[in-house]
């Protein structure tokens, strides 16, 4: 494995590389004499490991602990690790060795606070020979520590001759603004709701349509209806005194223990129920670690 990095970039920024006494983990500590993106955090890490796996999937050469710590700086893992998970290739059949295979690393990253970055079904792997299916076996985690600055994930750039394609993260600023309130569609008040739409009138057409005149009618009808609909809609009000330990780590894992949950039910195979139940320990063993480290904050070592 080998880092390039821009001399522009050098010019501005310290970066050492970090080898951890492992022949397929690299590193890099990226480090600059003021705040990064924003945050109190003059440093971060990018851990790049690469890991391989003998006997049936069964034992890996990178284990979960060297790459998810549980440490109060800014690491990104970028990695490949050799392992199928259904949160980054839902469209997968995977057998049952291979949910043995990544089940430690991901519940370790949701114990230690990092979210998966790679969004579903984004493939990182063509195969050059054979019929292999696409697969996604590129994956990145950040923690929350850093996952407030992580902008973007894209895999746009052109192939560099690879079978695995060129994948380009952007760090940036969190905004300073806050978020305005959004309407809480799933808790509408359909029963009151209801017999009012049935009795909407929509704003009479124009005599002489015309393209402009056309679009102010449809806006002032949509405008009409959304309004109507919004008195109707509790709003989701940001605070700082609700739920101050949650991340969005944790609103990934609950959207994809609800999905899994709901999949089993449909489903209901041994394959389906072990995924469903193998999601519902990782989300909440990672409200588990977010409420320590939240209420429980690690004493600072003495120099």
């Amino acid at each position: 494995m080998a880092a390039y990095v821009h001399m522009a970039f050098l010019s501005n920024y310290t970066v050492l590389p970090r080898f951890k006494g492992l022949d397929n983990v690299r590193g890099l500590d990226i480090s600059c004499n003021e705040p990064l993106f924003g945050t109190a955090f003059h440093s971060f890490k990018i851990i790049n490991p690469y890991s391989t796996n003998t006997v049936g999937h069964r034992i890996h050469s990178v284990q979960p602990d060297v790459l998810f710590p549980d440490l109060g700086f800014c690491p990104l893992v970028v990695e490949d690790l050799n392992i199928h998970n259904p949160l980054s290739d839902p469209l997968r059949h995977f057998w049952r060795q291979e949910i043995s295979s990544w089940t430690p690393y991901f519940e370790k990253a949701a114990e230690s606070g990092f979210a998966l970055l790679t969004p579903a079904g984004e493939y990182t792997r063509f195969s050059l020979v054979g019929k292999a299916h696409p697969s996604v076996i590129d994956l990145a985690f950040a923690n929350p520590a850093l996952l407030a600055v992580v902008k973007s994930w894209e895999a746009s750039l052109p192939s560099t001759g690879s079978d695995h394609i060129p994948i380009t993260i952007t760090l940036a600023s969190p905004s300073l603004n806050a978020k305005p309130p959004r309407p809480r569609w799933a808790d509408t008040d359909s029963e009151t709701l209801d017999p009012i739409i049935k009795g909407f009138q929509v704003p009479a057409a124009p005599s002489y349509p015309t393209p402009p005149k056309l679009d102010e009618w449809m806006l002032e009808s949509l405008n009409r209806l959304v309004a109507l609909l919004k008195q109707h809609t509790p709003v989701s009000r940001p605070s700082h005194h609700s739920k101050p330990w949650w991340t969005p780590h944790l609103t990934v894992l609950r959207r994809e223990y609800h999905k899994a949950t709901r999949a089993a039910k449909k489903h209901d195979t041994p394959h389906m129920r072990e995924v469903a139940g193998t999601s519902r320990v990782g989300y909440f063993k990672g409200i588990k670690a977010a409420k320590n480290k939240h209420f429980y904050p690690p004493e600072p070592l003495d120099d």
